[in-house]
Order: structure tokens, then C-alpha cells, then sequence
């Protein structure tokens, strides 16, 4: 390991339906985040953002580091190979940021991944589930895990309880968020409280077929006489303050292979209910997926000593999280 040589981390840059360049995506950040860890330990990393696979080659020959990962499946095999034969002494790493329930929504994604692994590159996933899930499958090779890191802060103290309660479950709408049984858990909990509801989500990601889970939501919600507030998607500073507003924040999903999201609310201080899906969160703090009753239950639960707990957890998470880097790059 050399500190004058650089780590290069490549982002696709996303656009909106619009065209427009959206301004934050959950692997944006994720990615920062893990460039700012390596410089912090004395390292050079750098993230750019590429328009697509023809762009590599001129930020390779700008930039001349000594390995490159791209950041998510968006090159293809045969570009991949033609980067190889132009870069030889480079070591390519492509990292995926999905489980394999999520991955199966990609269309070439298993094709892809199996064709790099032929061609010498480097598989990585950020969820260590999925890197032992992938190499026990006999032809499509070995594959490494690299995971997220996240800036965790000190928690802040609670906010005076409001008289609503307002009820944080952000990110993308897609049906493996599961969404809909977290906003029928959140007015129930709130109706065993004798409490109205205001509940938050993230308006302008619906994907993968999730306007259907909106229409339910928003039907249930009516019915509970619940408010539904959609906000935009915001740069991660302002996320944070909208986050530290909640009560309580929900991420009982289905599959997740970290989620920026709850580390949000950890680090505000913020009670949160998630899933067995969220592998660094405590049993305490999870809920079971299908079941309002249990996730009332794990609402129950969430308070102070519960924060506490989440805020260790991930901190032993990302203590890990750095010696696996660090291993890498030696």
C-alpha cells in the first residue's frame, strides 16, 4: 500500500425522467461516504461520475490510479474487456450495492457479473450476505465483500414530544421497502396512543412499479384519518434535519443491503424500527416484516435505551467496515 497511489471509485451519473441530473442517490452518498473513510485513514480515494462506459478510458488516463471500482452494474462486459486491454495494470473492481432479491430485478445483472469474474475482474457486494450467497453457487465465481461505511455522529438529544406523532419512513417507494404495512403499523400505534398521525415519506422516487404501494398508502392512511406528507429528495444535510424532526423513523423492508437511511436515524438520535433486512441493527429494534401487531410492538420498544443501543451496533458495524477496506487496498 502506497499513499501516493489513487483509489479511483466511478458513479453513473443518474438522470431524472426529465433529463435532468438528479442531485443525490442513495450509492452517490455511499459511496463519498467510503472515499472519505480512506482519506481519513490516510489513503487517496476520489469519486467521479461517468455520462456512461465510453467516458472511463479518458478518466483513467486523467486521473492514473492504481485500481478502479465502479460503482454499481452499468458497463458492460465487452466495454469492461476493452478497459482491460487498454489498462492492464489497473485492478477493476465492479461493486454491487443489491441482494439478491433486488439484484433478480436487474435484468443482465447475473449474466454480467459471472462475464467480469471470467474476464479477472474483481466482484465486490456491499452486503456481505450476498458475497457469500453469490460464491456458493458453483460458475459464477468468487466474489468479495466491500461494505458501506457511514459518518455517524453523536447523538442529539430528543425533541419535546409534539402533540401528533410524526413518523419518518423514507427512501425510494418501491414494494421491497414495504412501505404499505408500516404506514397501517404507524396509525395503529398511534391510535393505541391516542395520538393523530402525520406520516413522512419521500414523494418524487416511485419505482419499480410503486405507484400502486402510494395508492394503498395513501387509501389507508384517509381511512385512518392520517396525514400523508410526501417531501422531495433532498441533498443528505437537509435529510438530516428533516430526519432529526421525526418521532420515531420506520425501515421495516423487506431486503436491504445497508440502508443510508436508518444510519440517518441513528445518528440524529432518532427511535427506529427496521427489519431483520438491517443485518448491524439489534434484534431490539427489529420488526417482523408481515405483521402490523409485531411492528406496533417494536414501535413500543423504541425510545431512548433503544438509540443507544442502534448507535453501538453501527458503530461496531463501521469499526469492521474500515478494517475491510483497509485490507483491500493493502
Amino acid at each position: 500500500m502506497n499513499q501516493h497511489e489513487l483509489y479511483l471509485f466511478i458513479v453513473k451519473k443518474h438522470y431524472d425522467y426529465d433529463g435532468k441530473q438528479h442531485p443525490s442517490s442513495g450509492v452517490l452518498s455511499s459511496v463519498q461516504f467510503v472515499v472519505d473513510m480512506l482519506n481519513a485513514q490516510g489513503l487517496r480515494a476520489l469519486m467521479v461520475t461517468a455520462e456512461d462506459g465510453n467516458s472511463i478510458d479518458a478518466l483513467v488516463a486523467q486521473y492514473r490510479p492504481v485500481a478502479v471500482v465502479l460503482e454499481a452494474i452499468w458497463v458492460t462486459p465487452a466495454k469492461m474487456a476493452e478497459l482491460m486491454h487498454l489498462h492492464p495494470k489497473i485492478r477493476w473492481t465492479v461493486r454491487a450495492h443489491s441482494e439478491i432479491a433486488f439484484l433478480a430485478q436487474e435484468g443482465c445483472a447475473v449474466e454480467w457479473l459471472a462475464a467480469f469474474n471470467r474476464l479477472g475482474v474483481d466482484v465486490a457486494f456491499n452486503s456481505e450476505q450476498t458475497a457469500q450467497d453469490w460464491a456458493a453457487v458453483p460458475g459464477l465465481g468468487r466474489a468479495a465483500w466491500l461494505p458501506n461505511y457511514y459518518p455517524l455522529r453523536q447523538t442529539r438529544r430528543p425533541l419535546e414530544r409534539a402533540a401528533a406523532l410524526h413518523v419518518g419512513c423514507f427512501g425510494a417507494i418501491r414494494p421491497f421497502k414495504n412501505q404499505l404495512i408500516q404506514a397501517m403499523a404507524a396509525a395503529a400505534f398511534a391510535a393505541q396512543h391516542h395520538r393523530s398521525l402525520v406520516f413522512h415519506m419521500n414523494g418524487d422516487r416511485v419505482e419499480q412499479f410503486g405507484q400502486s404501494n402510494l395508492k394503498n398508502i395513501q387509501a389507508a392512511l384517509k381511512a385512518a384519518g392520517a396525514t400523508l406528507v410526501l417531501h422531495p429528495w433532498q441533498g443528505h444535510t437537509e435529510f438530516l434535519e428533516l430526519i432529526a424532526r421525526m418521532e420515531v423513523c420506520m425501515q421495516v423492508s423487506l431486503t436491504e443491503s445497508f440502508n443510508i437511511v436508518s444510519a440517518d436515524a441513528v445518528s440524529m438520535g432518532v427511535p427506529l424500527v427496521g427489519s431483520s433486512a438491517i443485518t448491524w441493527l439489534p434484534r431490539f429494534s427489529q420488526a417482523p416484516t408481515g405483521d402490523v401487531h409485531g411492528i406496533v410492538e417494536a414501535m413500543d420498544r423504541a425510545g431512548r435505551i433503544s438509540v443507544f443501543m442502534n448507535h453501538e451496533a453501527l458503530e461496531d458495524y463501521l469499526c469492521e467496515a474500515r478494517k475491510v477496506w483497509m485490507r483491500w487496498a493493502a
